[in-house]
Parts: structure tokens; C-alpha cells; sequence
């Protein structure tokens, strides 16, 4: 039984190592223990331009999957041309698009992963041509599948009011987080380490994730600034490079001012990520829309009380071990805020129900959970020939 898996955007150089990637990256290392011993599984890579060669060999070694198949046509003539994947990658029992897009196929099953839809629900907040793109691409992935995978409860209803889709054919499966996600060993340590590359002192207020109009950041520098002006005077640290429209909307927040007691770190190096949870007083995550929102259980695995809005999938993965506000209200974010980081028993009960929440989520039983849904599109296809 080969099993064949979409990592192009493993291999982008333009692809950015957010929650997707992260997603794409543990599920193949996961997978191969998930699945029967006779199972095969390899890697599908497909773009025309050799840049993305250095970027594939590292997805390879980071894997540890070295079985794969490249097509270097070009991806616009083949979709143009409709050719099955079978055309571009040889003969397979099984292909997984895991970032929103599956190809057509002439004989495998087929499973795609839908991330969310924000193409549909805020396309405000993404450049048009990436609109354009998912509008043409996504639906008819959907509709072709055998089987749906979503990150979340939330993302599965928007398919089906949507698209459409048979809720039946669409199975939530939660992301995980891995074991060096947790609090700190040595906290003077690591504060030495974020002293010393970030200029940072415990307590800061913590987001972390790629920068862009839908994650809200504009919604969450205003409610520090309300912070600001009642006294708080640790800084909102924005740790994450730039992504979609980054330049018109940061060009806003300084416009307003609110950018004061703000710190840019740009991307951070994973060994930082959980030092950086670590020592923060509080964690935010106040999107208008997010699929899952994996910073969330990362920030509660990591001991940082956390503050979500009461919105899209985040309710659904916080599970009560969150402070919930309105995303589009300062106030309430800044509420929520100066809950989350004051010391005191409240923040100590918000930070065990975190951890205690963040030791449900597992790579591991993601992997298992999608191995299942290959049985069933296995099945669906048999049944189709």
C-alpha cells in the first residue's frame, strides 16, 4: 500500500513556518509509526523553478522520510491540463493534500486537509491573487476527496455551510505539540538567553505567530495601549516575521501611536519558542479567524496564562483553560489582558488548567487519527472501481 503525500510547500522558499507548516512537518514524522507495516509512504514534490531543491532536501532530512517523487512541470500547465497526480507521480493506493488542495486522481483515494476558510470568511485580510487561487482551487478539492480532514469542529462547519460538503465525509482532527513544549527547567537561564538576543525581561505580554491583518494585530496593539495608560509597563512583545499586507498594517498601528512599548523580534528560532512562552505573563491570541490556532495549546504547554478570542475555533482548543474577550472591542481585550498577566491565584488557576488542557494535544494521536481516515478513503475508492 503506497501512500503519497503532498509536501510541496514544505519546499517554498516564499512558504512561511506557521501553523500549517508545522502541521505538514509533525504529521510526516508521525506518520510512518501511525500506520500498518506494509504501508509505504513518500513524499510528493512539485514546482518547476531549482531554488526550492535546497529547501526539499531539508524537508526530506527533517522527516526522516527519504522516499519521494518530483515533478518539475510546471504547476499552473498541469492544473491548466488537469492531469491526474497518477501522471506527474506514478502509480499510488493513496494521495493527501495536506494544504487545502488535492489534484485529481485517476484511481487513488484521495484526502484533503482544509486549514480554514478565510478566503470566504475575510478575505480582507489576504492579497487578491491568493483569493483568486484558493476560490478556484479549494472547492473543487473538497468535492473531489474521498475523505475531508479539518483542524477543527469550527473549520468542518464552515465547509459544510459554505461548500457544501457531506458532513460525513469530514473528519476534525486536532493538531498536536511536541515535548519540548513546556515550562521552563531554568528560568534564570533562559531570561539570561531572551536578555541577551532579545533585550527582553521576564514578564512581557507575548504574541507569537506570522504577522498579518487577519491575526488582529492591529485589534491587539490597541488594547495595550489601553494597558499602557493605566500604568503597565512591561512591553507587548510581537514575536514573528512579517506576512500578507505586513507593511499598510503596521503603517497603521504606527499612524495611531500604537505601536509605543512595542517590540518587533522577527521570526524567533525554535529552541526560543518555548523560553519565550515561558516567561511571559500572558499569551494572546485574539484573531478574528483561525482554523485551529496551534500558539495557543503551545503557549499553555509552555505555563503562560492565555487570552483567546471568543471567536472562530479558538473557544474549541482552549476548552475553558482560557480568558475569552471580543476580539473586536479593546477593552475587553485589555480586560483580559491585565487578568491574565497579574499575578495572584486567578493567574496560577488559569495557568494549570492550561497545562492541564496542552496534555491532551499529541502528534502522535493526530498521526493515528489521520491513518484512520486513509482506511476510510481506501474504502471509498474500492468501492468506486
Amino acid at each position: 500500500m503506497k501512500v503519497l503525500v503532498e509536501a510541496t510547500p514544505l519546499a517554498l522558499q516564499s512558504y512561511t513556518k506557521g501553523g500549517a507548516y508545522r502541521y505538514g512537518l509533525e504529521l510526516l514524522r508521525h506518520l510512518p509509526a501511525a500506520m500498518p507495516a506494509d504501508w509505504r509512504l513518500s513524499l510528493f514534490f512539485h514546482f518547476f523553478r531549482g531554488r526550492h531543491l535546497a529547501r526539499m532536501r531539508e524537508a526530506l532530512r527533517l522527516t526522516g522520510i527519504p522516499e519521494h517523487e518530483l515533478c518539475r512541470w510546471h504547476p499552473r500547465l498541469t492544473r491548466a491540463l488537469k492531469w491526474p497526480v497518477e501522471r506527474l507521480a506514478g502509480d499510488h493506493d493513496l494521495f493527501h493534500g495536506p494544504y487545502d488542495r488535492l489534484p485529481p486522481t485517476r484511481r487513488a483515494a484521495g484526502v484533503v486537509t482544509v486549514h480554514d476558510l478565510a478566503f470566504l470568511r475575510s478575505p480582507e485580510g489576504l492579497p487578491r491573487a491568493w483569493i483568486d487561487e484558493l476560490t478556484a482551487t479549494v472547492p473543487p478539492s473538497v468535492r473531489r476527496a474521498d475523505r475531508v480532514v479539518t483542524v477543527s469542529e469550527f473549520t468542518k462547519q464552515d465547509l459544510v455551510a459554505r461548500i457544501g460538503v457531506d458532513p460525513d465525509k469530514v473528519h476534525p482532527i486536532h493538531h498536536g505539540i511536541g515535548p519540548e513544549l513546556r515550562p521552563p527547567a531554568d528560568p534564570e537561564a533562559d531570561a539570561g538567553l531572551l536578555r541577551s538576543r532579545y533585550g527582553l525581561e521576564p514578564g512581557y505580554l507575548l504574541y507569537l505567530g506570522t504577522l498579518q491583518p487577519n491575526k488582529n494585530i492591529e485589534g491587539l496593539c490597541a488594547a495595550y495601549q489601553l494597558l499602557r495608560g493605566r500604568g503597565f509597563e512591561a512591553p507587548l512583545v510581537l514575536a514573528g516575521g512579517p506576512g500578507w499586507l505586513f507593511d499598510p498594517m503596521w503603517a497603521r498601528v504606527v499612524s495611531r501611536g500604537h505601536d509605543r512599548g512595542v517590540v518587533r523580534t522577527g521570526f524567533v528560532d525554535d529552541d526560543d519558542v518555548p523560553r519565550l512562552y515561558g516567561l511571559c505573563s500572558a499569551f494572546a491570541l485574539v484573531s478574528q479567524l483561525e482554523g485551529f490556532g496551534i500558539p495557543v495549546i503551545e503557549a499553555m504547554a509552555c505555563g503562560a496564562p492565555v487570552v483567546v478570542a471568543d471567536a472562530c475555533s479558538l473557544p474549541e482548543v482552549a476548552g475553558g483553560a482560557a480568558i475569552l474577550v471580543d476580539p473586536g472591542d479593546p477593552e475587553s481585550v485589555a480586560g483580559g489582558l491585565e487578568r491574565a498577566a497579574t499575578a495572584g491565584p486567578e493567574q496560577d488557576a488559569w495557568r494549570a488548567r492550561g497545562l492541564a488542557r496542552a496534555a491532551g494535544f499529541t502528534w502522535a494521536r493526530s498521526a493515528e487519527k489521520h491513518v484512520e481516515v486513509y482506511r476510510l478513503a481506501l474504502s471509498d475508492a474500492s468501492d468506486r472501481r
